[in-house]
């Protein structure tokens, strides 16, 4: 009798969790909601040959209230054929997540070229502002990025706005290590947590579970290591090399290059609730340091050279949560 009570749990158990992903992917077939704007792998990225990942080229998602859309050229930009029309300037963004922006419409290259298109006829010269920001990229990425495909797009002016991303490789830089070879490749493998987002019902179930009983989002698990960091130049050497890369990339394929130190949060001196959403506030001297040196080493680079220039927008805009 236990037995076929068992058995009989088990059944139900099952068919409730049948019945459960039927409803939702029906719901989700004919609502404004997206599954794909609940997953943690929701097809953005695949493999790289050269970067490890790169976007999915026509990936889209189309959520009521999150619209975003790669290109067929794996660009999150409109469409665009990679030989330059003669009347285009060519105007190429390069960097992590502070380029990518969030979905479509909510980027600085997109805010670019909407001011661009406002102020310049087209009859007289068409901008196309292009945004190859990827997030997670650091320097390192976006130089390999340049060289092994956005230089096919002949651009006549490049700006590279990072600084933030290259403290991913932070805790390898004393340990003796090739930094280039600590750049895990992204993996499309089959895994657990993959086989079971191929069901609605567990999406659902988890993304309730991040909403509701989460105390700490996924990037405070990354960068807080629990310790104070102290600012030492040897933090920054692999940025100098790679700004310098591309000043000489700049000068030997004859485009324009303009380095901007991305805006921060971190100033000396912040709210109460700015501290509160600030992670890692206990190393803030740490950043303020970090921040500094990536503004002077980009000042360096574009000193006295004809075609390479500095831009801070700091200057002209304080960051603020009350924005």
């Amino acid at each position: 009798m236990i037995k076929k009570y068992f058995y009989y749990t088990i059944f139900l158990s099952f068919l409730g969790i049948f019945l459960f992903e039927i409803l939702f992917r029906i719901y989700f077939l004919f609502s404004t909601n997206d599954i794909k704007a609940l997953k943690r792998f929701p097809g953005r990225y695949v493999n790289s040959h050269f970067n490890g990942y790169k976007l999915n080229p026509d990936w889209e998602l189309n959520h009521k209230t999150f619209k975003d859309k790669i290109n067929s050229l794996g660009l999150k930009s409109p469409e665009l054929t990679v030989e330059k029309q003669k009347n285009s300037y060519r105007i190429i963004c390069i960097g992590g997540s502070l380029v990518y922006g969030r979905d479509i419409g909510n980027s600085w290259p997109h805010y670019l070229q909407r001011e661009l298109d406002e102020k310049v006829s087209k009859d007289d010269i068409n901008f196309e502002v292009i945004n190859a920001g990827v997030p997670g990229y650091t320097t390192f990425h976006s130089t390999v990025n340049f060289l092994t495909k956005l230089i096919d797009l002949e651009p006549d002016l490049v700006i590279m706005y990072q600084l933030f991303s290259d403290l991913s490789y932070y805790e390898n830089l004393d340990k003796g290590l090739i930094i280039g070879d600590t750049f895990q490749p992204y993996s499309t493998n089959l895994s657990m947590n993959r086989l079971l987002e191929m069901s609605y019902t567990y999406v659902v179930l988890a993304t309730l579970k991040r909403k509701f009983y989460s105390k700490i989002m996924d990037n405070e698990k990354i960068l807080n290591t629990g310790k104070v960091k102290i600012f030492k130049n040897n933090d920054i050497k692999y940025y100098e090399r790679n700004i310098n890369i591309m000043a000489s990339l700049s000068s030997l394929f004859n485009f324009k290059l303009i380095f901007s130190p991305p805006i921060s949060l971190f100033k000396s001196e912040n709210t109460a609730k700015e501290k509160a959403i600030i992670t890692d506030i206990e190393s803030k001297q740490f950043y303020l340091d970090y921040i500094i040196a990536g503004k002077e080493i980009l000042k360096e680079v574009s000193k006295d050279k004809a075609d390479i220039y500095y831009f801070d927008a700091s200057k002209n805009f304080t960051p603020s949560i009350d924005y």
